[in-house]
């Protein structure tokens, strides 16, 4: 089970940062088209790497994929509309954001893994 965390964890690295642009990542908070991209590549990821990576069926891993693409969609909305309100990198407020977002993203991640297949 930590194997299957950890290559969570990784995954979600690997889409939600080296898989995006510079410019997706800084637009996806102020114009919905590039969160939909955002959000779009990230669950593409998932859709073709999780049967393989965690061990699930096509299935089970497009169940799981799209699941937590509706769900980091949601967060990164809601999550994005208070970065752009608290958009100086050095304030606090930001900081927390970010820390609450990658949170939620990754507690989001592991629970539905769990919920889901963990027997």
């Amino acid at each position: 089970m930590y194997k299957t965390l950890v290559l969570i964890f990784v995954m979600h690295i690997v889409a939600g940062f080296f898989l995006q642009s510079k410019k997706i990542s800084k637009m996806k908070r102020e114009n919905k088209l590039y969160l939909f991209q955002h959000v779009g590549i990230y669950t593409l990821f998932f859709v073709i790497f999780s049967p393989v990576l965690l061990n699930l069926t096509l299935l089970n891993g497009l169940e799981y994929s799209l699941i937590n693409g509706v769900l980091h969609l949601i967060v990164d909305f809601t999550t994005g509309k208070f970065k752009v309100k608290y958009s100086e990198k050095t304030n606090f407020k930001y900081k927390l954001i970010v820390f609450i977002d990658y949170t939620l993203h990754l507690s989001m991640l592991m629970s539905t893994y769990i919920f889901l297949f963990h027997k």
